[in-house]
């Protein structure tokens, strides 16, 4: 099991759904510090949500005025439309998508 962090996501038209995520392989699992095996790349939703179906851990990553915070695990949503889309675990206080920077 492989783990992914999210550092930047890109919203559609709407500015409601993540259409884009800017991240990257944890290097040998490594998280604190959170390092990538390669310079983060921007994919779609598609390829996010295939990684988690094929058993990989996505978790957000965040610059903040502490420092860096490892965020809640992402986990596909089904929209009422039909559409599939990325979410967090619910937890209280813990930042959100909207949190990351967007590019």
């Amino acid at each position: 099991m492989a783990l992914f962090f999210i550092e930047a996501v890109r919203f559609d038209e709407s500015g409601e759904r993540v259409a884009r995520v800017r991240w990257g392989r944890s290097k040998g699992g490594q998280v604190m510090p959170p390092a990538m095996v390669d310079e983060p790349q921007e994919v779609d939703v598609g390829t996010v949500l295939n990684t988690i179906a094929n058993g990989d851990e996505v978790i957000i990553k965040l610059n903040g005025d502490q420092g860096i915070v490892l965020g809640p695990k992402v986990t596909g949503v089904r929209y009422a439309d039909g559409m599939q889309g990325l979410d967090l675990e619910p937890a209280d206080g813990r930042p959100r998508l909207a949190d990351l920077p967007s590019f």
